[in-house]
């Protein structure tokens, strides 16, 4: 086998999110807190999650839309608190920018990714498929991919769109291609359907949990990884 293309998942995979979503959550509702003290009060952060979850099961097409459905979550809010439609939309772009900022912000690479990607870069295609909204260049991680494909423009993971489109931009057939995720459903399943080969990463050294398919191999560090694409190739 030889590989032209290597996309990769973002979140949880070349870093752990956690820190910058909490810290994004804490930078929007400060934001709301010193702009509109009333939306604050009627939408304290238990409030706000619970609508949350009641705009995802009214509007399940937008989940995969990860930063218009908080545009929109946060526009609603504005609204019911007593903003014109104007102000509500100026203010849900403040307060997502706000969001956006933090979540971009503090993103540190597993120990190992900068320098394996570099090597990587060398001889393949790097392309990142993420259903997250994290921007790269804020992140400062721009320089380790030719190309970012996000769910905010292609339908989101387990679909095939962005394996696709990375494909089309690769030039290159699916068995000339390998995908690297953390998860099993929008990762491996997903892109073994279009017929690439996947590498799962699976740091939590977890029993696979699918029964109806494999992935092609797994790796639990990244210093294991670029050895888990040469046994691949048959190197």
């Amino acid at each position: 086998m030889t590989l032209r293309l290597i996309t990769f998942d973002l979140d949880h995979t070349l870093w752990d999110p956690t820190d910058a979503l909490i810290a994004a959550e804490q930078a929007m509702f400060g934001w709301i807190n010193e702009h509109s003290p009333v939306t604050a009060s009627f939408y304290p952060p238990e409030k706000f999650h619970a609508y949350k979850k009641d705009l995802a099961a009214a509007y399940p097409e937008l989940t995969g839309k990860v930063s218009e459905f908080r545009f929109q979550l946060l526009r609603r809010i504005f609204l019911q608190s007593g903003h014109d439609s104007d102000t509500a939309r100026r203010m849900a772009q403040d307060a997502f920018a706000a969001f956006y900022q933090a979540r971009s912000t503090g993103l540190t690479l597993f120990e190992n990714v900068a320098d394996v990607m570099a090597e990587l870069k060398e001889s393949y295609t790097l392309i990142a498929l993420t259903n997250g909204n994290a921007d790269l260049d804020i992140a400062g991680h721009t320089h380790l991919f030719e190309r970012h494909l996000k769910a905010d423009d292609y339908a989101a993971k387990p679909s095939p769109d962005m394996f696709e489109a990375a494909l089309q931009h690769a030039g290159v057939e699916p068995r000339q291609a390998l995908h690297i995720g953390d998860h099993p459903e929008q990762d491996v399943a997903a892109a073994r359907a279009v017929g690439m080969t996947t590498l799962w990463f699976n740091d939590k050294e977890a029993d696979w949990p699918l029964a109806d398919c494999q992935p092609d191999g797994e790796f639990s560090h990244w210093s294991q990884l670029v050895q888990a694409i040469r046994a691949l190739e048959g190197n």
